[in-house]
């Protein structure tokens, strides 16, 4: 019997495991891996010149290439996604799982951020208001939507995936007014004298406090830059698992920090160009993750009509073109750089952006609607091929199709530690569940705790066949972490494990992971008290993660 110490159970053979590890991390991706092929899949929407949906569409039309050599399409699906919100167990017989047993259906999911970080307060209120409007309008829609928060702090989760739209107004009225965005605003006045001697001295002096303050402001825009960035990775991660698109309606003023090059930019010469180039480095990883995650922006400008608004006492000759004392082209700059960033975020992933400001509701709207259905190409890659980023392209046959996909996928394998540490830290301090490995917990007794004052709460943690990836060209080698850690009511933590199984799988163990999947049983030492517990399962060799929390009452 494997009580206390760790262990797992293969088709009702017990194994056991390595002492327990200090607490360990993970993260999120798709891939089964054969012997010597791993399967890629490309959701991509076709569209005519009008915008309207072209259906019917035959394998035989489509054209598919990764770095610019053709492949042939192994896999053809037209897709209609369904209205069904991802079902999970919620502790019923006990039972706690980020999955539904048995569905693998394309869901149309919709994922709403709020961009409070990057949103002036006056945008914050008018984009409350259209958006209140707009889940008024969709009231019978049936669409599973979720509502999210950007703040300072990151991500908060105002209400998960739900059909009523009344369930996300009331927690829209619930979040707080006053989310105070990261944004820097100027002090210093341009306004300077002309001529020479003391103006010339007083010019001088303003030019100086203008590039200190574009510094500060370069840097504070690079902190929301960074926090906006790990907080899009983080959705990613989260849904990598889940099959088909992944709709996220991005409602924001814009990227803080831009994406012209330093040689471009208004504030130069105040403008950090190493932080230009290591932000530059950030929102390329985001892309990239985000189209490997089939999760699709769509971005909605919430920036009000008056935001490039020219000063009203006018720009004096001598400062035109002047890129610390023209104002007026320094705001008109602003907005037309936000313009084409808010457009390469959506484009760079088969997305759509919404500028203007001008019909929210309308915005909303179309970018909930976008991809209800569309076409799942795929195809077969050698595991020998190169790791790294891989550029895709696909191409239609048929006069006036336009197709929107995903523009290429990571081919990675991270096995290491310190990378299976960083990404099971993001997935037990989410506010959701990661969907990239189904798991399913279930608290299974009690037995005398370490101490007289606690208990050890037995769990059950299983995993269904196939859930996570086997390198059979490397003698069935698999990777699998796994961590748990227990929080009270304060959310402080009171109890952690992690684990990691790092093993090569006989042939008889590898028919039963594929076809019976794997359990593991543990316990956690915890007192009298009521605690919510995440437990993460990181498949290392795929690069994927699942999490899941079950809340736990100990009585006295």
């Amino acid at each position: 019997m494997c009580r206390l110490k760790a262990c797992f159970a293969i088709a009702g053979v017990a194994f056991l495991l390595p002492p327990l590890l200090k607490t360990q991390t993970a993260r999120t991706t798709t891939a089964t891996f054969t012997s010597s092929t791993e399967l890629v899949l490309i959701p991509t929407v076709v569209n005519d010149k009008s915008g309207a949906y072209i259906a019917g569409l035959k394998k035989e039309e489509f054209g598919l290439k990764q770095d610019g050599k053709s492949y042939p399409i192994a896999t053809f699906e037209e897709v209609k996604t369904d209205s069904a919100r991802p079902g999970r167990s919620t502790g019923e017989h006990g039972t706690f799982s980020n999955f539904e047993p048995g569905r693998r259906d394309y869901h149309h999911l919709n994922i709403i951020i709020l961009d409070f970080l990057n949103t002036p307060l006056a945008d914050q209120a008018s984009t409350r208001e259209a958006l209140l409007r707009f889940l008024s309008d969709v009231a019978e829609s049936g669409e599973p939507m979720s509502l999210l928060a950007l703040t300072r702090g990151g991500l908060t989760l105002l209400h998960d995936f739900t059909d009523d739209p009344k369930l996300l107004a009331a927690a829209l009225h619930q979040a707080r007014a006053d989310n105070a965005p990261l944004i820097h605003a100027p002090i210093v006045d341009p306004e300077h004298p002309t001529g020479s001697g003391l103006a010339a001295l007083l010019t001088a002096l303003t030019r100086d406090q203008l590039q200190s303050e574009a510094l500060l402001t370069s840097t504070v825009a690079k902190e929301a830059a960074s926090t906006t960035a790990q907080s899009l990775q983080e959705i990613a991660k989260a849904f990598r698992g889940m099959p088909g698109r992944k709709s996220l309606i991005w409602a924001s003023s814009g990227f803080p920090f831009s994406l012209t090059p330093p040689s471009m930019l208004m504030c130069e010469p105040a403008c950090p160009v190493h932080q230009w180039y290591e932000m530059q480095a950030a929102y390329d990883n985001l892309w990239k993750m985000m189209n490997d995650a089939q999760v699709v922006i769509y971005s909605v400008d919430l920036r009000s009509a008056d935001s490039a608004t020219l000063s009203k006492r006018g720009v004096l000759p001598s400062n035109i073109g002047d890129p610390q004392f023209d104002t007026d082209a320094q705001a008109q700059w602003q907005r037309r750089d936000t313009d084409s960033t808010l457009q390469l975020f959506a484009e760079s992933t088969g997305g759509k952006a919404f500028l203007g400001a001008s019909n929210l509701v309308e915005s909303f709207r179309q970018a909930t609607q976008d991809d209800s259905s569309y076409y799942i190409l795929g195809y077969y890659v050698s595991r020998t091929a190169k790791p790294g980023w891989h550029q895709i392209s696909v191409t239609i046959g048929r006069k006036g199709a336009h197709p929107r996909y995903r523009n290429g996928f990571f081919l990675s394998r991270n096995t290491s530690a310190p990378s299976a540490r960083q990404d099971i830290r993001l997935a037990l301090t989410s506010p959701f569940d990661f969907l990239g490995v189904p798991i399913s917990v279930t608290w299974s007794g009690r037995d005398a705790g370490k101490s007289a004052s606690s208990s050890t709460m037995k769990f059950d943690l299983v995993m269904p066949p196939d859930f996570a990836s086997v390198d059979e060209s490397d003698q069935n080698h698999m990777v699998v972490d796994i961590a748990a850690v227990a929080k009270n009511l304060h959310g402080a933590v009171v109890a952690e494990l992690s684990q990691r199984i790092d093993t090569h799988l006989k042939p008889d163990g590898l028919e039963q992971i594929q076809h019976n999947g794997m359990t593991y049983r543990n316990g956690l030492q915890l007192r009298p008290g009521e605690y919510t517990v995440r437990f993460v399962v990181r498949d290392s060799i795929g690069d994927r993660v699942g999490s899941v929390a079950a809340p736990i009452k100990v009585t006295r």
